[in-house]
């Protein structure tokens, strides 16, 4: 992964497969009060065969977290078009682990509120 990693706040455009490496997902947290405004915190780390960058497009929002390779990494990267075009049947699957996800925030941070509105 080089330049084309979702960042926070960035609209979604593609999805993406680890093929190998490791990838960590951080994303900023308005909700920790004991944190300096904006930093990020990791949430996720994805391995090879792990997916990211599903949620945006399946919301139509903005992205909610950041990824970055750990040390080299090779992904599968899925445009919109195609994303939607072979995976549109898993959709249901897909919104929900939207509550997955939603629980995993709750845990750590006690809201969801950074995954329900990145943008702000």
């Amino acid at each position: 992964m080089e330049t084309s990693e979702p960042f926070w706040g960035d609209k979604a455009d593609c999805f993406y497969i680890v093929e190998s490496g490791e990838v960590k997902i951080l994303i900023k947290s308005k909700t920790m009060t004991s944190k300096e405004a904006n930093q990020e915190v990791e949430i996720a780390r994805c391995h090879r065969g792990q997916y990211f960058g599903e949620l945006a497009l399946v919301t139509n929002k903005p992205r909610a977290a950041s990824a970055y390779a750990v040390g080299e990494v090779k992904c599968l990267v899925m445009d919109v078009q195609a994303f939607e075009r072979l995976l549109g049947p898993c959709m249901d699957i897909m919104k929900r682990n939207i509550t997955h996800y939603e629980e995993q925030l709750v845990a750590l941070f006690g809201s969801s509120m950074d995954l329900l509105d990145p943008g702000n």
